[in-house]
């Protein structure tokens, strides 16, 4: 089972989050001098859906820099990190990459969570109707961790965590096994513990659109959403290695459909 740590927002609103986000709101403090792997991640080169970013961020050390781009934010999201660079490159909220080098962690937990989301004020689930997305992960990544995911924080605070699983390398979601369920014409296997769930897609899937109604519709009938309202709905990637070399995760396509 992969320890899990909730991720925090780069955009605060409430003094509760107030009091965690000095986790990940310090800023990179940049120099001429590179260390090695944030060399080899500059070294991949652009990218050809995205060759000139407006932003460009490398972090390390749990300092993870993010960027509004209207009405998503695209974040470099880091709070277990361990000896990781991660630089990330944005063209718009629906065209970034991120370029990881992560050594494989002690505790084999996630390590950073790069994503692209959008804030919420307690919004009812059934006004969010389907998100599109698209994800290419590393073709060889022999011995990487990882999953991409959909995240969505259901009620108050960081107590209620939903998560929908598009690609798996090597990760077990917390809790137990309870079931599966086939929405959109794809199956996925259910995974539950107090406070987190996880539907796991049983096939990969690469791009598409995201009938997020169905898995809130899901969760609330399971009596698992006491609270059926969210604060925000993420989508990226959970790392817990690459093996120590540079891989790239590249996202496009990207936007929730509203009600």
């Amino acid at each position: 089972m992969a320890v899990r740590f909730p991720r925090r927002r780069m955009v605060v609103a409430a003094a509760a989050v107030l009091a965690v986000a000095v986790l990940v709101a310090v800023p990179i403090v940049r120099t001429n001098q590179r260390p090695p792997a944030e060399t080899a991640a500059a070294a991949i080169g652009p990218s050809g859906t995205c060759p000139h970013p407006s932003f460009v961020t490398t972090s390390r050390d749990n300092q993870g820099e993010g960027r509004d781009f209207e009405p998503y934010y695209v974040h470099n999201n880091m709070w277990n990190n361990h000896n990781g660079v991660y630089a990330m490159s944005v063209c718009g909220y629906d065209n970034w990459y991120e370029d990881v080098t992560q050594p494989k962690p002690g505790d084999n937990g996630v390590q950073a969570y790069p994503n692209v989301h959008k804030d919420y004020d307690d919004v009812p689930l059934s006004r969010i109707k389907s998100a599109t997305f698209g994800a290419t992960t590393p073709a060889d990544c022999s011995g990487c961790v990882y999953d991409v995911a959909f995240d969505v924080w259901v009620g108050d605070g960081l107590n209620n965590e939903l998560m929908i699983w598009t690609d798996n390398k090597g990760q077990t979601p917390a809790g137990d096994k309870v079931g599966t369920v086939t929405f959109g014409g794809f199956t996925y296997d259910v995974w539950h513990q107090d406070g987190y769930t996880a539907y796991v897609s049983q096939v990969t899937q690469k791009s598409g659109t995201m009938p997020l109604g169905d898995f809130f519709d899901d969760l609330t009938s399971r009596g698992w959403a006491p609270k059926p309202t969210t604060w925000q709905v993420d989508y990226g990637v959970e790392v817990v290695s690459t093996a120590g070399t540079t891989r790239r995760f590249t996202f496009d396509g990207f936007s929730i459909q509203e009600h």
